[in-house]
């Protein structure tokens, strides 16, 4: 079930700074916060698993110095509304999902023409990003691996090359959990920011 979000607004993620986040997760329960995401503080930092790599988020402040202000809000977002999901097997396209149908335009545009266009003629340096974010290949009629995001919460990349006859197409799958940890328009920055990591691994 898609997680109630707070009453702070319809589109947080655009309308609401960085720094009304801030003042959120200064007032929030950090053993709540940990009870319901599964985390352990330690010394009010809390510790994110994001991509097989240990982001150091301290609490009141939030600061940690790999984050651009965008993924800062995301995370401040998981913390403050998200929980831990469990893991799980099934795979679902984005439009699949709870508020899908909302936002798979924006998806489409911002997630799967971007994986189309970047790599549909490269499939080895698709191959290098997804390995480098630790990567397993999956059964697919096109070059596909499967990403794990955070603990539990996986994403399939999918890539069909493209050729002479048909442009390159792609596809991109969430382990069916995921609204239990982000909102709909939060599952479309997720993507964007492990393409980005991609996309920085692969010509890198």
């Amino acid at each position: 079930m898609e997680n109630k979000k707070p009453p702070y607004g319809a589109n947080n993620l655009t309308e609401l700074p960085l720094a009304h986040y801030r003042e959120l997760f200064r007032a929030a329960d950090v053993q709540e916060i940990a009870a319901r995401c599964g985390l352990t503080p330690e010394e009010n930092t809390f510790t994110l698993t994001v991509c097989g790599n240990e982001k150091k988020i301290t609490w009141p402040d939030f600061e940690n110095e790999g984050f651009r202000d965008k993924d800062r809000i995301l995370f401040l977002r998981y913390l403050l509304e998200g929980r831990a999901a469990g893991t799980s097997n099934v795979f679902a396209a984005y439009r699949n999902l709870p508020n899908g149908d909302l936002y798979n335009a924006k998806f489409t545009q911002r997630c799967i023409n971007r994986l189309a266009g970047t790599f549909g003629t490269k499939p080895e340096a698709f191959r290098k990003g997804c390995e480098a974010l630790g990567g397993k290949t999956v059964k697919s009629s096109g070059t596909a691996y499967e990403i794990e995001f955070m603990p539990g919460l996986s994403l399939q990349f999918i890539l069909w090359e493209g050729d002479d006859e048909f442009p390159a197409s792609a596809q991109i799958l969430f382990s069916d959990n995921f609204p239990k940890a982000f909102s709909g328009e939060d599952r479309v920055v997720v993507c964007e920011y492990i393409l980005g990591l991609m996309t920085m691994k692969a010509f890198a």
